[in-house]
């Protein structure tokens, strides 16, 4: 038999129950009630086993979706979480009724990452590397960055630091841009790529600045 020996309500709808000599787990308060448990309560083993499996199941997919409803988070993500507090058989089980109502989509979730404004201007080893800190596999990472432009990144970020490194010597602001490139996570033949690039246009600039048909040349220039 399994005696209830104490039940004690806590926050967030979820009651502390001991049993015997186990240690206190918690279970939704609504288990409490739908079984009538109170201490002092006399149950059969198997039939204490199934109301706990049962309980705990239910708190794990709750937790889930509260996890959830804070922010969307990878499979990886929601399984650390859910391990901080509950067993693995019943983080799989929680994660298992998740994947069914089709709340967890890592393949989704890697290519909006890709979209978002906060990856443009990194390079794919960059974000493959994050994606993989999120708990992205490489198959799904392959996906997401399938259409990932580094070297219009590349050359975009390029004409932009360019801007601030313009009063260093040729030497100095080459060496630099190169390595802001590379901290990007741009390949060395993108990187030199995009330098080359954007000091050509940087340079034709400057040489038109002083003239008077300047405008008109820069207009041929980029349209031929």
């Amino acid at each position: 038999m399994a005696i209830v020996r104490s039940i004690e309500k806590r926050r967030g709808g979820v009651a502390a129950i001991t049993v015997d000599g186990d240690a206190p787990i918690e279970i939704p308060l609504e288990t409490v009630l739908e079984h009538g448990l109170h201490e002092g309560s006399s149950l059969l083993t198997e039939e204490w086993a199934a109301i706990r499996d049962q309980s705990r199941y239910r708190l794990a997919v709750r937790r889930a979706l509260e996890f959830l409803a804070r922010r969307r988070r990878t499979r990886s993500e929601m399984q650390k979480q859910l391990l901080k507090a509950f067993s693995e058989a019943e983080t799989n089980g929680a994660l298992a009724r998740i994947d069914e109502l089709g709340y967890v989509d890592d393949e989704s979730w890697a290519k909006d990452y890709v979209a978002t404004t906060r990856a443009r201007g990194q390079g794919r080893s960059v974000l493959a590397r994050e994606l993989r800190q999120h708990g992205i596999d490489d198959k799904v990472q392959e996906s997401a960055l399938a259409e990932h432009d580094d070297r219009g990144e590349a050359l975009v970020i390029a004409r932009k630091r360019l801007r601030s490194l313009q009063r260093l010597a040729p030497d100095v602001r080459d060496r630099r841009l190169y390595a802001f490139l590379r901290r990007r996570g741009f390949s060395n033949d993108i990187s030199k790529q995009a330098m080359d690039e954007a000091l050509r246009v940087n340079d034709v600039r400057s040489d038109l600045a002083g003239r008077s048909d300047g405008i008109e040349v820069l207009v041929e220039n980029e349209l031929g």
